[in-house]
């Protein structure tokens, strides 16, 4: 087994779709949607037999922070990580860190931050020189096992179903963005929300972006509108899964109407119909008292748990990653006796890690 930047574009196209984990942020389109969008260098790594055979595939990007870098897989998504045959799974634990150490190591990168859904594959980056966060997991529909009238009927309370219909009873209706107006329009409920509750919102560059890569094959916008837009949300399309991302709303209507449910809603009856077994509704707590967490799950989604692995490559990687493993120790007993706005731009400055 040996690793090699990425040489055939066909070659990891052709992987990435046999393999059940793979998603839209391993494929090569959305490493166009972060090279256009961030001051990045891609690092695109295939894993391969010794018949020269792709037996897994890591996505990343080296980033360049606090005078060092470090190797990130994979930005500004909710997915990541390599993706491995489930035959080589097993080999693959054991050669994988040992071969990307090295291979980072002749990039002058000085840790990698890595995604995994697949603890076999995470154990092995952990040691006690390692940074593990298990704060947060997706929440996926299987649409096979729990389909939309199940959903409707036994599922989603008497309450949830009557505010999902009152919108249309109101005369509001979804759309599917068909132009680069609607997108901008989306863009601005987005923005607004984003301020509204502390966050940082991404670019209109990165939205555009997105937009000329990935639409329509890839990439669908849902819009709230009656005599204007009040809500909107991104879903990402690949393989037997649709992907919520981003969501925007005004904040005048939220208060009357349950917008983001009902986009949900109408998000999972279109991938249903269009054939798609999975509904990701995104990165979620791993807190099943968080209100995120609880609005997913009204749906009838599962959790299923990440782990993000910060493994040192050199000494200056050991020295940042202990430092940050305190500063996050402390941050957590503080974290709660701060204002929102302040908590937001220190939680934002420890992501970019």
């Amino acid at each position: 087994m040996f690793i090699e930047e990425l040489k055939n574009h066909q070659e990891w196209e052709d992987f990435l779709k046999i393999s059940p984990e793979g998603t839209i942020f391993h494929s090569l389109k959305w490493r166009e949607v972060i090279r256009k969008s961030f001051p990045y260098s891609a690092l695109y790594l295939t894993i391969k037999d010794e018949n020269g055979k792709v037996v897994g595939i890591c996505p990343g990007f080296i980033i360049s922070s606090m005078y060092t870098k470090f190797y990130c897989s994979t930005p500004h998504s909710d997915y990541g990580g390599p993706v491995i045959a489930e035959h080589w799974i097993k080999n693959a634990s054991f050669l994988f860190p040992s071969l990307l150490q090295s291979f980072c190591s002749e990039k002058g990168i000085s840790y990698t931050k890595m995604c995994f859904i697949d603890d076999r594959l995470a154990r092995p980056f952990q040691s006690r020189l390692s940074y593990v966060d298990t704060n947060k997991g997706m929440m996926e529909i299987d649409l096979k096992a729990t389909p939309s009238e199940l959903i409707w009927n036994k599922i989603l309370s008497k309450n949830r179903r009557q505010k999902i219909k009152r919108l249309e009873r109101d005369g509001f209706q979804a759309q599917i963005a068909r132009t680069k107006s609607d997108l901008r329009d989306f863009y601005d409920l987005y923005y607004k929300n984003m301020k509204y509750i502390g966050a940082f919102p991404h670019s209109y560059e990165f939205m555009e972006n997105m937009w000329m890569t990935l639409y329509p094959w890839n990439l669908r916008i849902w819009l709230v509108e009656k005599e204007k837009r009040i809500g909107g949300i991104v879903v990402f399309k690949y393989g037997q899964k649709t992907y919520w991302q981003y969501a925007g709303i005004a904040r005048e209507e939220s208060e009357q109407y349950s917008i983001i449910p009902y986009l949900l809603w109408k998000e999972i009856k279109t991938a249903e119909e269009e054939g798609y077994r999975y509904v990701s509704l995104g990165g979620t707590p791993n807190d099943s008292q968080n209100s995120y967490y609880i609005q997913k799950s009204s749906f009838g989604s599962s959790f299923y748990q990440q782990k993000t692995v910060w493994h040192p490559i050199s000494c200056t990687g050991r020295i940042l990653l202990q430092t940050r493993a305190k500063i996050v120790s402390t941050w957590k007993t503080i974290r709660n006796f701060l204002p929102l706005g302040f908590k937001s731009i220190i939680e934002k400055k420890f992501s970019k890690l």
